[in-house]
């Protein structure tokens, strides 16, 4: 089966397992866009060489925090048009078939006040759009 966009909340893509699962899921459904929350690593050759094996580039990550990146986005060759990150979500917008498609990856903070943030950054797009993630709740 395949779905346009997927996200996981992977708590760690350092875990030789993990990155197998996911690499396994990202094979099995081909989704032209990702979000990972939480991969808990730097950005290396490494994780270039792992999701060009299918297909995949990074597009963008969150700011680094504690010498590790809480969000990113990766997705397909020529997806992404633009691209708007903070240390809460990211923000793109795709071309399919002429036809434009926003989405936004959300890691929220888990404290009210920080996400309140959020949900003032999230209220600035119009249109349609679509929105996934792991809200802090």
């Amino acid at each position: 089966m395949n779905v346009f966009s997927f996200f996981w909340n992977v708590r760690g893509m350092g875990n030789h397992k993990t990155a197998e699962m996911l690499i396994s899921l990202l094979k099995l459904h081909k989704p032209l866009l990702v979000f990972l929350a939480e991969p808990m690593m730097s950005y290396t050759n490494a994780f270039d060489v792992l999701f060009k094996s299918i297909n995949m580039h990074l597009v963008v990550r969150s700011p680094i925090v504690n010498k590790a990146t809480k969000l990113c986005s990766l997705s397909v060759p020529n997806l992404v048009q633009n691209f708007l990150v903070n240390d809460q979500f990211i923000y793109v917008t795709c071309v399919i078939h002429d036809k434009c498609f926003s989405f936004a990856g959300v890691y929220g903070a888990n404290t009210y006040m920080v996400r309140q943030l959020l949900w003032r950054g999230l209220s600035f797009f119009k249109g349609l759009w679509c929105i996934l993630g792991d809200f802090g709740g």
